[in-house]
């Protein structure tokens, strides 16, 4: 054994380790003092709870936003009556020290969920090259979410841990964490019909069981504690907000610039009258590939990555911030294996595009370019270990369910 080398490589996995978490704590810090945004709206939507009010009901809520924060601005409550539950204790302290405690939360969940991502798919191996990916991932995943105080990484998060208690046959966690993740049902209900569906034609009815349960006693329990909260949904303009830039209930401000596909196909000058049509194709190439990925998958995280792949291809209304998700379609896409040197270039290059996207991104709607060159990294992935599953003395097969 060489120890000097062996002292090098130690160094070597120990600095790129501390490049990791050191910026990773900086960009948190950075965040919280010099930005924020959505938090206040997670904060005054659990005061309107606590105070036995309705936190759909946005003239509450800006009430609140108004006291504590000196402005209404653009934060309507649009998530299920059980999400403000977890601020209330947040709710609870002062807002800036509840604002500071969201982002170390969020900077856990983070670091911790991307280690055991890391550790899941098993690339890269152990040591400098995985630290490194944990870094560059923080930067086009992590950093916009910290800096907007969303709850990307929390969906991120509690999907990995339903994968992770489905791989260890803890099915009624898993079940549990399916439901919970259905908190932007915008960016995981494809997700989790892709994932119920598998699990159904794999036989393990629990999991899909317990989500379902968990769901009707949610609601039911929302329902006892605001019986009313669904009121607001029927009134004129309730999801102006997905649309445009609000101040307050009354004053639009802005329209809104998402990270969707009809905004990008915008950014790229196309046709109003062309934009419908190339979404409703996309649509029907999605459902296709949704069809197809059901029976083909392998394993869950087969068929978690590529639902999140379909599902923020097509989504009506996501932003860059919604994106820490999309860590486990990269991660599991460079995880498979390739029968030669050449496809390893090729996934390289996709892999370096979309981790530059942040750097050349004139607006928040080229984020979508982050999609599909995930989608084109995914389709090579997959073609490239279809051929490398012919040399299986070389190669081994991928992941277990």
């Amino acid at each position: 054994m060489n120890f000097k080398t062996e002292s090098w490589t130690k160094r070597i996995d120990f600095f790129f380790l501390s490049a990791w978490l050191i910026p990773s704590l900086g960009i948190a810090v950075f965040s919280v003092a010099r930005f924020g945004a959505d938090f206040r709206g997670y904060y005054a939507a659990a005061r309107v709870l606590l105070d036995g009010g309705n936190p759909y009901n946005y003239h509450e809520v800006t009430t609140v936003l108004l006291k504590i924060t000196g402005e209404m601005g653009n934060n309507p409550y649009y998530y299920p009556p059980w999400f403000a539950w977890l601020f209330v204790p947040l709710a609870l302290l002062p807002y800036q020290m509840a604002r500071w405690i969201w982002m170390v939360i969020n900077l856990f969940l983070w670091n911790i969920s991307l280690w055991r991502l890391g550790t899941l798919v098993n690339w890269p191996r152990p040591g400098w090259k995985r630290y490194f990916f944990f870094l560059l991932s923080t930067l086009a995943f992590a950093w916009i979410t910290w800096r907007y105080e969303q709850a990307g990484i929390l969906i991120f998060a509690i999907l990995l841990a339903a994968i992770l208690s489905a791989q260890k046959l803890k099915w009624t966690e898993a079940g549990i964490w399916l439901a919970l993740s259905l908190i932007k049902p915008n960016l995981t209900l494809v997700v989790v019909a892709g994932i119920s569906l598998w699990l159904v034609r794999k036989k393990q009815w629990r999991p899909v069981s317990v989500m379902v349960i968990t769901l009707i006693v949610l609601f039911a329990i929302s329902t006892l504690i605001t019986p009313t909260w669904f009121k607001p949904f029927l009134e004129p303009g309730f999801g102006r907000g997905l649309t445009v830039a609000m101040d307050g209930p009354e004053k639009i401000v802005a329209v809104r610039l998402n990270t969707t596909l009809m905004d990008w196909l915008s950014t790229l000058n196309v046709q109003n009258q062309l934009r419908p049509i190339l979404y409703g194709i996309s649509i029907l190439a999605a459902i296709a590939a949704f069809c197809l990925s059901i029976p083909r998958s392998q394993s869950l995280l087969e068929i978690t990555s590529q639902s999140l792949l379909i599902s923020y291809a097509i989504t009506p209304y996501a932003l860059q911030y919604d994106y820490p998700p999309l860590v486990i379609p990269l991660f599991w896409a460079l995880s498979l294996p390739v029968p030669s040197i050449v496809p390893i270039r090729w996934k390289i290059l996709l892999t370096a595009f979309v981790f530059s996207v942040n750097i050349w991104q004139r607006s928040i709607s080229y984020g979508y370019w982050i999609v599909i060159g995930l989608t084109a990294l995914a389709l090579y992935a997959l073609h490239q270990a279809k051929r490398a599953s012919k040399l299986p003395e070389l190669f081994t097969p991928s992941h277990p369910p």
